[in-house]
């Protein structure tokens, strides 16, 4: 998921960006300035109390009581009560509550959904060109796969006629990785020699299409050193 800003999830830094575009504006147009220096200081009270960043979690609270937010800015708890209620009806959150019928007012304030947020992330996340996410692992494999077979190819000329193949980056390849391994690896060279007598007595010439799978095959074959 790509957001604000280059980010790659929601995050405090996008929280405050959030908070100037569009929670301090909204606040300068309903309320005085001391309110809206409040609020704010609410809102990142309430910011602070996410569960972590991860999906929905980055925009709803901690079970979060009244009375611990009335604490926190030494208010009383109807003060408490009304700071959320104004938050609400501006669009800015919305309070969750839980049903608890043993307790005396059964319904008990539980946790707070950053309402404004997750709808304004979700604004900028949808224009975000799809350019700025980052690549996914399986991509960046395939990538390098096929990155790699495309070198091969541009580098996969005819057998070497003669001499070593120790230098020919493509055959010499096949070959350790198809030889017998260890200390009973014949000499490549010396294979090569072989296979190109093979070659010579089924009159296969060095570029035939076929000469990569019977090198494969012959390096497969060939006797271990003993």
């Amino acid at each position: 998921m790509s957001t604000p800003q280059g980010t790659l999830k929601p995050s405090s830094a996008s929280f405050r960006i959030y908070i100037d575009e569009v929670v301090r504006p909204r606040l300068s147009a309903q309320v005085t300035r001391v309110q809206v220096s409040v609020l704010i200081d609410l809102m990142s009270y309430l910011e602070q109390q996410r569960y972590d960043f991860s999906g929905g979690r980055a925009f709803q609270t901690r079970p979060v009581s009244n009375a611990a937010i009335a604490a926190r800015f030494s208010v009383t708890i109807r003060s408490a009560r009304r700071w959320l209620a104004h938050l609400e009806a501006l669009g800015l959150i919305a309070r969750e509550y839980r049903k608890n019928p043993r307790h005396r007012y059964k319904n008990l304030l539980n946790r707070v959904r950053l309402k404004g947020f997750w709808e304004w992330f979700e604004a900028r996340r949808e224009k975000t060109p799809d350019n700025q996410c980052p690549p996914k692992k399986k991509d960046l494999k395939y990538k390098s796969i096929t990155a790699e077979k495309s070198d091969q190819e541009k580098t996969s000329g005819p057998f070497p006629a003669s001499g070593a193949i120790t230098y020919d980056t493509f055959w010499a390849d096949l070959a350790r990785l198809n030889l017998p391994g260890g200390r009973s690896r014949p000499c490549m060279n010396r294979v090569a020699e072989k296979f190109r007598g093979n070659l010579r007595r089924h009159g296969i010439g060095f570029n035939d299409s076929s000469v990569k799978k019977r090198w494969v095959n012959f390096c497969k074959a060939a006797a271990p050193v003993r």
